[in-house]
């Protein structure tokens, strides 16, 4: 009856090893299959927008269908529909998304060819999309200079950078001074120069922009977050950590019931003697069978809540708060499955 306990610590170990995430994957994305069916619903009505000129509603959809599942195919057609808008920079930035993923050699055949179609378009792409170089004179300390109300980084002065093609308004101020503001009308494929005469004004208040730039969220989206939000990830995580926690709390209660059922089993069973039978041989399997049931409520709370804690800090970890650029190069999603939870991404 001792070795009873030994083997029931010892199953729940094993269980729980099995139950615990695996090792992370490079090269196949998982995701659930409401994740999943929630991207293709929203690729469906993303594909009817772009096929019907509709082209915002289509960036919105391909939008959160990568953000539900990624797939290449999803960048592919976000950037197709930035090259419908107009976007050029958003577009480029999103083919070279899908030209740079390194794919696996079990990956589907839809990716492999989004791959193929991205490096064919981008180098059709390239050529098109404008530049323009922005300098001001004469010398002044605390130059800010802004490009449609948004601030052009001090590293770029003087440099020349990719633009949208259209009608862009320039300002510029320093200490002391200012410039008047510029309208330039830049084509596709125009490599424009615009210098900005600084001139001393009294009173001269610097340009002060409502909100810095902030990154994407994921590839070639061009939507802000507000700073300070809590990520949806994090949520999630913190929600996985406490079901964790309740299932080895789960684990506790019954595994401590279960060591008491085994003793009273042991008692009787040391009372009855080893040649018992009858009543008393019957009350001490019941015993045993109590302790048994108990003991696998709680493995299963031991593997199920350390499965559960492990995958909640993981997601917690890597889901950054808002606002947060995804990495081009990198990619990262927990994930919880019927053999286990783990995260998978590729680098």
């Amino acid at each position: 009856m001792k070795l009873g306990v030994r083997a029931l610590l010892a199953a729940g170990l094993i269980v729980s090893a099995t139950l615990a995430p695996s090792p992370v994957h490079a090269e196949e994305p998982i995701a659930n299959a409401e994740a999943k069916a929630g991207a293709r619903a929203a690729t469906e009505k993303g594909t009817a927008a772009f096929k019907e000129s509709r082209y915002d509603e289509a960036v919105d959809m391909f939008l959160r269908a990568e953000a539900l599942f990624h797939a290449p195919t999803h960048v592919l057609m976000l950037a197709r529909s930035y090259v419908a808008l107009g976007k050029l920079v958003l577009a480029k930035e999103a083919y070279l998304s899908v030209v740079r993923e390194v794919l696996g050699p079990k990956a589907p055949a839809a990716f492999k060819l989004a791959k193929v179609d991205a490096e064919k378009e981008l180098a059709e792409l390239s050529p098109r999309i404008p530049s323009l170089q922005v300098s001001t004179t004469p010398e002044a300390k605390n130059v800010v200079v802004t490009v449609d109300e948004k601030p052009l980084p001090a590293a770029l002065l003087g440099i020349p950078s990719p633009i949208d093609p259209g009608t862009h308004l320039l300002r510029a101020t320093a200490e002391g001074m200012a410039a008047p503001e510029k309208s330039v009308t830049i084509k596709e494929g125009d490599k424009a120069a615009v210098v900005l005469e600084l001139a001393p004004v009294a009173n001269a208040e610097p340009i002060t922009p409502a909100q810095p730039p902030v990154g994407p969220t994921v590839p070639g989206d061009g939507r802000e977050q507000s700073p300070g939000k809590t990520s949806p990830g994090r949520i999630a995580g913190v929600v996985l950590m406490g079901l964790g926690v309740a299932g080895l709390g789960a684990f506790g209660v019954f595994g401590g019931l279960s060591l008491a059922k085994r003793a009273e089993a042991d008692e009787a069973f040391d009372a009855c003697g080893v040649g018992c039978w009858g009543a008393p041989a019957d009350a001490v399997r019941a015993l045993d069978d109590d302790a048994n049931k108990k003991g696998t409520i709680g493995i299963v709370g031991l593997a199920a809540g350390g499965a559960l804690a492990i995958t909640g800090v993981v997601l917690f970890v890597v889901s950054k708060p808002s606002p947060r650029k995804a990495p081009a190069k990198a990619h990262v999603t927990p994930w919880i499955g019927p053999r286990g939870g783990g995260v998978v991404g590729r680098f």
